[in-house]
């Protein structure tokens, strides 16, 4: 019989004073709530944790250091289509046109691929990263200041394959903290919560001398999610909403912070529900299988181009480390 959460009454309720238990609300419930939700993804991932031997990701897979493909069946999950990122959620569309659209109409200086105005490190985070990718394939050398010309076409890999090849940036979705209070409960939220939306360059080419410097032109990125699904706390204990039968509901503003252990709306009761229910859970039921989550890729045609002087492989070989 899998562990309840077992919620007392809120204060309010309580009018005697007195410690008495309300009905209990089963953990191992939440994905036949989601299924009631239309949550499809969120349902199925979570089933699987459930039905998986107790696991937890180690750290060496989760920072990338082990490829992701060295984990067996039951302990990854690479199929879902990208596109449900649209249908599950009405927040993350609108964010990547975004970032494709000023991908498309900026060259040189660009906050994802090329330069920074105004900064004192003027290549962006994403150009490092892309010209070490670069350096790995053999065609760069920062030392030497110069790049080989080649075409590279990526296009029939998957993310997986990506992930270590030319992934160079990400999207971020629900880091902020008002972004936690406010985004929408909706499939994506219950399948992947705070998330990423990682870049690769999939059609690029190095050019060796265009109008005498050297350059990167990128002619289609293709975008996938890499996730962990655990339930690993860093710091406090998070909070995953407050769950009923009837389905889920966040606090108010009032206990927003406070973080009661039931909320009552509508006559429903609603459960507390942390990170910490399904570590326990773990514990004490002997399953519960963390896994990584990739999506299929979705590409995207581009037109960006960046030229590289003197001073922009002096400041790789200063920021990356290499030497």
């Amino acid at each position: 019989m899998p562990a309840p959460i077992k919620a007392p009454l809120t204060p309010a309720q309580n009018k005697e004073g007195q410690s008495v238990q309300a009905k209990v609300f089963q953990l191992s419930s939440i994905p036949k709530v989601m299924d009631k939700l239309g949550w499809t993804v969120a349902a199925r991932v979570m089933r699987k944790w459930f039905a998986g031997e107790p696991y937890e990701l180690p750290k060496s897979i989760k920072q990338g250091d082990i490829a992701a493909s060295t984990l067996s069946a039951d302990k990854l999950i690479a199929d879902i289509p990208f596109e449900w990122l649209f249908t599950g959620s009405k927040r993350v569309k609108p964010k990547v046109d975004e970032y494709i659209a000023e991908l498309s109409s900026t060259s040189e200086f660009n906050g994802s691929a090329g330069r920074v105005k105004g900064s004192l490190d003027e290549l962006s985070k994403g150009l490092i990263v892309l010209m070490t990718r670069l350096q790995r394939l053999g065609l760069l050398d920062a030392k030497s200041k110069k790049l080989k010309s080649a075409y590279l076409d990526y296009s029939d890999k998957t993310a997986i394959e990506l992930e270590d090849i030319s992934q160079f940036n990400l999207i971020r979705f629900g880091a902020r903290d008002w972004e936690k209070a406010t985004d929408a409960l909706d499939d994506v939220y219950g399948a992947l919560g705070t998330f990423v939306v990682k870049v690769a360059a999939t059609k690029f080419r190095t050019i060796q001398n265009h109008h005498g410097f050297p350059a990167i032109e990128i002619e289609q990125v293709g975008l996938y999610v890499r996730d962990t699904y655990d339930f690993l706390n860093a710091g406090d204990d998070q909070l995953l909403g407050y769950w009923a039968p009837e389905g889920v509901t966040r606090p108010g503003p009032i206990d927003y912070f406070a973080e009661p252990a039931l909320i009552e709306k509508a006559g429903v009761e609603y459960h507390k529900v942390t990170n910490g229910h399904f570590n326990k859970y773990r514990q004490v039921n002997g399953k519960g299988g963390d896994m990584m989550i990739y999506t299929t890729v979705k590409l995207y045609d581009v037109s960006f181009i960046i030229h590289l002087g003197p001073i922009d492989f002096e400041e790789y070989l200063s920021r990356s480390g290499t030497k």
